[in-house]
């Protein structure tokens, strides 16, 4: 039932970064039960692929992901020798739309700045060619202060967006996210929507869990509470155990077909993403 599996992978997996841990016993199960029936397994992350390689060292899966989408937006695949390139072409429009973007919001900048610069203990992420790649708090009861503020400031670029994860926040293009590279992901494979199970913990997962791109949706016992909403709205299923026991739990239950996809109003089962890719 199961023909591609999304994960994300700090909180889903294993511990919250920087702890990390490795694969528990049960989702290693998991893992290998699904790849044998043929499923795919795309880790679905906001780490960029050097540290998602780092965090699947550490982490001794029994099996390497088919596929990595890092930093919510960029898709790679093995390049045959040992690393993994670009899939396709979304990654390259990805880099120019967040160009495009970034360059016509210097003011825009300037007025987080002025907003950041109010708060004590919140700071930039490292920038990338100038332009910085987010935010980071000292609580997350900080960061949703600042991100009240910032929803409001003035001059925003139409295009211009953010992710966030516990204490983080990245700034990106309103088109990529986690959603929609998986949907580009699908789209290259050509995987209907009723054959995804996307598993996540926090809000930069949100866009992959209401049931749009991946009929099936899971979260661990430690999820945000919207993140259990969404799943609960998506019909899906909320475990009681904790990161990867509560990933595996879900894997096994839509596995075994103790828990089915979603039936949409019209009473038949999705066939076809509809999500704007």
């Amino acid at each position: 039932m199961i023909r591609l599996l999304s994960t994300d992978f700090d909180g889903t997996l294993t511990g919250a970064y920087p702890d990390g841990g490795r694969c528990v016993p049960s989702l290693a199960r998991e893992l290998v039960a699904v790849s044998k029936a043929g499923g795919i397994w795309a880790v679905n992350t906001g780490r960029s692929l050097e540290s998602a390689l780092e965090g699947l060292r550490e982490l001794e899966a029994p099996i390497t992901p088919d596929y990595i989408l890092t930093s919510e937006r960029h898709v790679h695949q093995p390049d045959g020798k040992g690393g993994w390139h670009d899939y396709g072409e979304w990654n390259a429009l990805c880099r120019e739309h967040h160009d495009l973007l970034f360059q016509g919001c210097g003011q825009f900048f300037k007025n987080i700045e002025r907003l950041v610069g109010r708060y004590d203990g919140v700071t930039f992420q490292e920038s990338v060619d100038g332009v910085p790649g987010g935010l980071i708090a000292s609580s997350e009861e900080l960061l949703d202060e600042v991100i009240r503020e910032l929803d409001q400031l003035q001059g925003r670029p139409e295009d211009f967006h953010y992710q966030r994860s516990n204490i983080y926040l990245r700034f990106c293009h309103r088109a990529y996210d986690k959603g929609s590279a998986l949907a580009e992901l699908s789209r290259l494979l050509d995987m209907p929507t009723s054959g995804i199970l996307a598993i996540g913990d926090h809000q930069n997962d949100l866009a992959m869990l209401f049931g749009k791109v991946a009929a099936m949706v899971a979260c661990p016992a430690n999820a945000h509470p919207t993140v259990k909403e969404a799943v609960i709205g998506a019909e899906g299923h909320v475990s009681d155990l904790e990161t990867g026991e509560g990933t595996a739990e879900g894997i096994r239950l839509y596995r075994t077909g103790e828990k089915l996809p979603a039936i949409k109003k019209t009473g038949k089962r999705s066939l076809k993403t509809d999500f704007p890719v």
